[in-house]
């Protein structure tokens, strides 16, 4: 893989912020929550990238079962498709 931009990177982390968020917000109402907080994490190496999402859901309301941990599945399957299409277009 050729090593990623930072226009890549920075596509790369709103891309998984937003999914992360849009997912959440499917389930549950913005404002049941006190604070929604979206860390992400992005190491370029120069064939390679590891990335970290980490979510914490501030709020008193019943979250769905792996609400979180769904969320960043559906990040890092965002971030996967993104990647593939852009290796197919080198």
């Amino acid at each position: 893989m050729k090593k990623l931009t930072d226009e890549e990177v920075d596509e790369i982390i709103n891309l998984a912020y937003t999914t992360s968020a849009n997912y959440i917000l499917n389930y549950m109402n913005k404002k049941d929550f006190e604070d929604i907080d979206i860390t992400i994490n992005l190491d370029t190496g120069n064939d390679s990238f590891d990335i970290d999402i980490d979510i914490n859901l501030d709020t008193d309301a019943p979250l769905p079962n792996n609400l979180a941990e769904n969320a960043i599945d559906a990040s890092i399957h965002a971030v996967d498709e993104y990647i593939e299409k852009r290796n197919s277009n080198l």
